[in-house]
């Protein structure tokens, strides 16, 4: 089915993908803070490097889908809390990789089960036909978006 060329903004993929994720970051964001008083761009930093491990700030940002700038804040200040730690890179002198400190993945294991229980409440009011269809869709969409910046 094709969207009609007069829809209005409300109707457009990016806007309400856009839309979608400031509700979904707001509420994460709020978990984190009060469960565990850490912000939502410390929290997707622990994850990521505690899921792939150790990374050089450009990749962790990449993994983390943030700005370079927010990576290396989020990095910065978790080194602060002893939660990350730096080390350089056994295969680059040049590159410095950040990796997670014992007390960093102590709290990667309590992350993790607030951002799933956040997906699955994100997907409660789906059943799971829909949900699989919504799952298959983005895929699709994702592919697409990729192939098209290529």
């Amino acid at each position: 089915m094709k969207a009609s060329a007069k829809a209005g903004l409300e109707q457009f993929l990016t806007y309400r993908l856009h839309v979608l994720n400031k509700l979904a970051e707001r509420g994460i964001g709020e978990r984190y803070q009060t469960k565990l008083g850490v912000t939502l761009p410390e929290a997707r930093v622990i994850a990521s490097v505690g899921s792939f491990g150790p990374f050089s700030i450009m990749d962790l940002a990449r993994h983390a889908n943030l700005d370079k700038s927010q990576a290396s804040r989020a990095a910065e200040a978790l080194i602060g809390q002893n939660l990350m730690a730096r080390e350089t890179s056994t295969l680059d002198g040049r590159v410095v990789l950040v990796s997670l400190t014992t007390d960093g993945r102590a709290l990667y294991r309590k992350i993790m089960p607030i951002a799933r229980k956040w997906n699955l409440d994100l997907f409660d009011c789906l059943d799971e036909s829909e949900h699989a269809a919504l799952s298959d869709a983005l895929d699709k969409v994702i592919a697409s978006a990729q192939r098209r910046m290529e």
